[in-house]
């Protein structure tokens, strides 16, 4: 028998089929070989894709018995079906297969989803393949919107039609007037409802506008109530709306606590003039700033964290924080360190800020110098909470196999720059993973606390050589043995690393206390502005080493510094006579600290430990014997334009050790656990546990509840720390309803910040409602 296969469209892969004839070459030689092959009776395939051929051959079959010949034609809808595994609907036909192209795809369609649906999710979305319009969905749908590509797939017959049958049945399964009416309006202009779905969420916080700019959709949507959190408001799309909220906040001017409280509960925390007007309020009056209204002010915002983070930050450092007592001298050093980084530092840093000095501070300050000095043996000898302690401290994870370390000696660093460093390293995706606080040597200047430091050595007179040279190669460099260790001077040179060498990369940045020593008005700017923009460039240089060398997998970024500093007023009384320290047996180093030649140091007068307080070299391991001024005390005359240190208060003292890593880990979402799953229709308490299963803080937690017949407002939380859950009560009114949906599952959307961006997921779970309550008199009610 002779198999003809007619394949007019060239829909087969010819490549299956040994005989193929499509030219007159072809089929002479073809006609020739079927006259000697026929009488033998065997069978034979032959592909034609030319249609004059086909014809020819059935001419020369019509000359021979029935059956020697047969002619099959393969079509469009025969290939499909046999390259998708699927049944092709009736309706299909071969012109509207090859009109939509589906013989060219790349397309491996999934087990057990429909031919219709399988076009829908490719050329539209897969969106498209629910059989319901999605109403809990629908920011997902607006999302997926590509007016062009569907713009093409209506000129395509096939996908025009099945794209006309899925909003027919989306029309037909609503079940109200206002579901098919919002069906509609995505079905005439998906972009038209997208925008005003996005003015919508906007202008539901100023109704007036709303009616006046959305006529009766702002009524449809409302009645809707569709679940648009997750929306994003373009700015750009929706001008007038901003027009007309800029006008209204324009003439809303908040005169007390109350009002400012108002304005921004009304606002809908979508747009940048909402902020502009809160910011500019709060800043005109800022004892109105509370932690609370900040902390509100930041939730409103949440959806734009990112872009107001730094803002909201700097409202906030307008609170004053509760001013600390004094500590005591029996405390151990995780008492007062905690002491310090919760009461003192942040007051310090707050008046700092502010300029607001403070006199009694120094007072309270001294307490801490106090108890250093009284237990430094003990702190020296057992705390592990020196500087000499941090780099002995991490010596094994430096060399870790695998890793490589950078490690970054930021002179004159305070503890309070600690958070600035946070949040850069966060905007570019690293995140914090160590902050422990350490004690500087004493006095706390650089030659004695950076070369401690550095050595490891537990004192300035064990350090066998004084030079930064000497101290890494005779230090570090043998004790890296084979795993390479490179020190630099300044950040630039690590950009001149060419390839990775070591495990780990030294850098000594000295920048930040050349600002500090700067007067303000030299630098221009405030320093703290002026210290951003350093630790700014800092981070940037970390990232571009990073980057270059591809680490992201395995790097970690160590901060450590030597001392901090403070400022003090000129104005501020001065306890010591300068003039005295002018004779010789003084060496005047600084504004907080002297060295004293040892036959004047012996003969000090005891009264003077009232201003200052006495270092003997041998007690304290220095290369001199050291007065340190007390309190606001100085040995040169200062103004608070400059900051110094050399004294013993905790933010010259208390210095940080910090460590950043990169985002590699993905974040998991929080944990629920619904505690009961039974309720009736009425007000009731829902109970969940949240659960935060990462290694990492998240924030500004809230929960919203999608069923559209419960009540309820969005449940905040502040912060949730990793590893742990807590317990939340949502206060909810459950009201009949129709949908099968609403009445058994309970549907949550769960957002928060993370790594400082903001996340959010659906949360869906099975609950039994129950309808009613049956009493002796037999009466049925509800609580409604």
């Amino acid at each position: 028998m002779i198999r003809i296969i007619e394949d007019p469209h060239r829909l087969l892969n010819t490549q299956t089929i040994e005989t193929r004839v499509n030219s007159l070459k072809d089929y002479l030689i073809l006609y020739k070989q079927l006259l000697e092959f026929i009488p033998t009776g065997e069978n034979l395939e032959i592909l034609v894709q030319n249609p004059t051929i086909s014809q020819w051959l059935k001419n020369m079959a019509s000359r021979y018995p029935a059956g020697t010949f047969v002619f099959e034609t393969l079509d469009a809808r025969a290939a499909l079906a046999q390259r998708w595994g699927m049944d092709i609907p009736p309706h299909v036909t071969n012109e509207d297969i090859l009109e939509a192209g589906l013989l060219e795809l790349d397309l491996q369609p999934q087990p057990g989803i429909s031919f219709d649906n399988t076009l829908l999710a490719h050329f539209y979305a897969p969106i498209f393949t629910a059989r319901s319009f999605p109403f809990t969905q629908i920011t997902s749908l607006l999302n997926a919107i590509d007016l062009r590509r569907w713009n093409a797939n209506r000129k395509v017959p096939l996908l025009a039609r099945i794209a006309n049958l899925r909003l027919e049945e989306w029309k037909r399964k609503a079940r109200t007037g206002d579901q098919r009416r919002l069906i509609e309006l995505f079905e005439s202009d998906p972009i038209e409802l997208k925008r005003n779905l996005m003015q919508f969420r906007v202008l539901c916080h100023y109704p007036a506008l709303g009616e006046a700019l959305l006529g009766e959709s702002f009524n449809l949507f409302r009645l809707l109530k569709l679940p648009l959190d997750d929306l994003p408001v373009e700015e750009g799309q929706i001008p007038q709306t901003v027009l007309q909220v800029t006008y209204q906040l324009n003439s809303q001017t908040p005169t007390t606590p109350q009002e400012m409280a108002g304005l921004l509960e009304s606002v809908s925390g979508l747009l940048a003039v909402e902020f502009e007007a809160l910011e500019r309020a709060l800043s005109n009056h800022p004892e109105w700033i509370t932690v609370e209204i900040i902390d509100q002010l930041q939730a409103k915002f949440s959806a734009h964290y990112r872009r107001y983070a730094r803002r909201i930050e700097a409202l906030r450092s307008l609170i004053q924080p509760p001013k600390p007592v004094s500590p005591q001298l029996d405390w151990d050093v995780e008492q007062m360190l905690a002491w310090a980084r919760e009461a003192y530092l942040p007051y310090q840093a707050w008046c700092d800020r502010q300029e607001r000095f403070d006199p009694e501070l120094y007072v309270i300050g001294d307490k801490f110098s106090q108890w250093l000095l009284t237990n430094w043996h003990d702190l020296h000898a057992n705390s592990q909470r020196m500087v000499f302690n941090i780099l002995p401290h991490i010596a094994t994870d430096l060399v870790r196999p695998g890793w490589v370390n950078l490690v970054l000696v930021i002179d004159n660093l305070s503890w309070s720059f600690s958070e600035m460093l946070r949040e850069l390293f966060q905007e570019r995706g690293y995140y914090l993973a160590v902050a422990e606080p350490y004690l500087a040597m004493v006095p706390s200047e650089t030659e004695i606390s950076k070369k401690c430091l550095l050595s490891g050595a537990v004192g300035y007179q064990k350090i066998d050589d004084k030079s930064y040279k000497g101290i890494i190669e005779k230090g570090w460099v043998p004790f890296f043995d084979n795993c390479a260790f490179r020190y630099f001077s300044d950040i630039g040179e690590l950009s001149k690393v060419q390839h990775i060498d070591s495990a780990a990369y030294m850098v000594n940045y000295l920048a930040v206390d050349k600002a500090l020593h700067q007067s303000a008005n030299e630098i221009g700017i405030p320093h703290r502005d002026h210290v951003h923009h350093l630790l700014e460039n800092l981070v940037e240089n970390c990232v571009a080493f990073v980057e270059k060398h591809s680490l992201r997998e395995n790097i970690r970024i160590h901060i450590v510094s030597d001392h901090g500093s403070t400022r003090i007023p000129a104005e501020f009384p001065n306890e010591i006579e300068i003039e005295f320290f002018k004779t010789s047996g003084f060496d005047t180093r600084s504004h907080r600290f002297i060295t004293v030649s040892q036959e004047r140091f012996a003969s000090l007068a005891d009264n003077l430990r009232m201003d200052c307080f006495f270092l003997p070299a041998n007690d304290f391991l220095n290369p001199e014997n050291v007065l340190c001024a007390r309190r606001a005390n100085r040995f040169i005359p200062t103004d608070k334009d400059i900051y110094v240190h050399g004294g013993l208060l905790p933010e010259e003292i208390i210095v940080p050790y910090l460590v950043f890593e990169p985002i590699t880990a993905p974040l998991q979402e929080l944990s629920v656990l619904l505690r009961r799953n039974e309720f009736r229709y009425r007000l009731e308490s829902i109970e969940l546990e949240l659960g935060n299963p990462n290694d990492l803080v998240v924030e500004q937690i809230s929960i919203s509840i999608l069923n559209n017949n419960i009540e309820s407002e969005p449940y905040r939380l502040a912060i949730l720390n990793a590893k742990t859950k807590t317990l939340v009560k949502i206060n909810a009114r459950f009201r009949p309803t129709s949908l099968v949906e609403d009445q058994t599952s309970l549907r949550l959307r769960i957002r928060f910040i993370a790594r400082g961006e903001q996340h959010s997921f659906d949360f869906q779970t099975k609950i039994t409602m129950k309808k009613m309550i049956e009493e002796q008199s037999s009466k049925i009610f509800d609580d409604l």
